[in-house]
């Protein structure tokens, strides 16, 4: 009873190391320096949307005291942590920040 499923196993086992060896995968050639760089997206190429550098912080947001805010807005602190710049927010009183 034993042969049979030790027979089906290798079987398998077997089928697996053919099918495995037979899966190639394609062959590529690596490119030269030149290849490569030619690949590389030059300035010019890029949306004028991409070539800006990042947005500044706006300096509307930020704001020493109430005066300096939109109406309807206050100078609050917005977070409990070293450096965090008061910024101008709709509330009608400064959240409690430990």
């Amino acid at each position: 009873m034993r042969t049979p499923r030790i027979l089906l196993l290798m079987a398998l086992c077997a089928l697996f190391a053919v099918a495995a060896g037979l899966a190639q995968t394609p062959q590529t050639v690596p490119l030269t320096t030149a290849e490569f760089l030619a690949t590389l997206a030059s300035p010019s190429d890029l949306p004028a949307t991409e070539l800006l550098p990042p947005a500044p912080k706006l300096l509307s947001t930020t704001c020493q005291t109430s005066a300096d805010c939109r109406r309807g807005e206050l100078c609050c602190y917005p977070c409990g942590v070293p450096d965090c710049n008061f910024i101008c927010m709709k509330v009608n009183t400064c959240p409690l920040i430990p």
